[in-house]
């Protein structure tokens, strides 16, 4: 759906060729799947659909994101030149959704000797009109206090999401935005904007921080990199957010809306 509600933040021809595809398909559907509450009544509200003909299935993560020790993922984070609970992380594309920019403006404002000890690590492909964004992110990983690590192997992932002090995805839009569900399940502490579909997945165990707020994410963020108990807490409540998806409970939403689907048909 971002391609009708945050048009802005992507390339113009794929807005278009989005946009008439997804209009195209949704005059042949029965019904449709989307993985989020909020996706669900946004594609209701946007093209006046029943809400019961729009079914919830939602996200899980894989059984590779799970709390691990340092012994377990040394070799990962010396690869990386990474120690462990001593980074913030990010996990997406760098393109003007994410709002990568927020984290450096706020890591801009961080005490250099904190940053230093706690960097800002960024993960993901360079997407489109990154380029101001990518600038800015070797500046500051000449000044000591960011890495851009790119693509990290699938495989590679799972330990470095669980070797960091604190996740971090200011996100202005996301459908579901799985980074935060395996961010939890691997007993990280989530800071997350309060856009989308995101206070549906992060549930009471995220810091949900308004969207494009520096000072409140700032404030949110010192904490977490200074105050061990706000840590451990977040932790408990993340691991227990993240039990409530499962793929298992997909799976047996999809089959059903497929059994509905078939009804219909008859």
């Amino acid at each position: 759906m971002s391609v009708f509600s945050w048009p802005q933040c992507h390339p113009a021809a794929r807005v278009r060729h989005m946009q008439k595809e997804i209009q195209v398909a949704l005059k042949r559907a029965q019904l449709i799947f989307t993985d989020s509450e909020f996706t669900r009544r946004e594609i209701a509200a946007y093209f006046s659909w029943p809400l019961d003909r729009i079914l919830l299935t939602p996200l899980a993560v894989s059984a590779d994101y799970y709390p691990r020790p340092v012994t377990t993922i040394a070799p990962v984070l010396l690869r990386f030149g990474l120690n462990f609970a001593s980074y913030s992380l990010f996990v997406g594309t760098l393109d003007p959704r994410k709002n990568i920019d927020l984290l450096l403006d706020v890591y801009e404002k961080i005490p250099n000797a904190l940053r230093q000890r706690i960097p800002l690590i960024v993960v993901g492909f360079e997407g489109w009109n990154s380029e101001k964004t990518r600038a800015r992110l070797s500046a500051g990983e000449r000044a000591g206090w960011a890495r851009y690590l790119n693509f990290v192997d699938e495989a590679l992932l799972p330990s470095l999401y669980a070797g960091a002090r604190v996740f971090l995805y200011p996100s202005r839009y996301e459908g579901f935005g799985l980074p935060v569900l395996e961010a939890m399940a691997s007993g990280i502490p989530v800071i997350c904007s309060n856009a989308a579909s995101l206070p549906e997945v992060a549930g009471s165990a995220g810091a949900l921080v308004p969207r494009d707020d520096v000072d409140t994410l700032y404030n949110v963020l010192i904490q977490a990199l200074d105050d061990d108990s706000w840590c451990a807490k977040a932790k408990t409540r993340g691991l227990e957010q993240a039990s409530h998806f499962s793929w298992d409970k997909t799976a047996a939403a999809t089959l059903n809306a497929y059994k509905l689907a078939y009804s219909i048909t008859l």
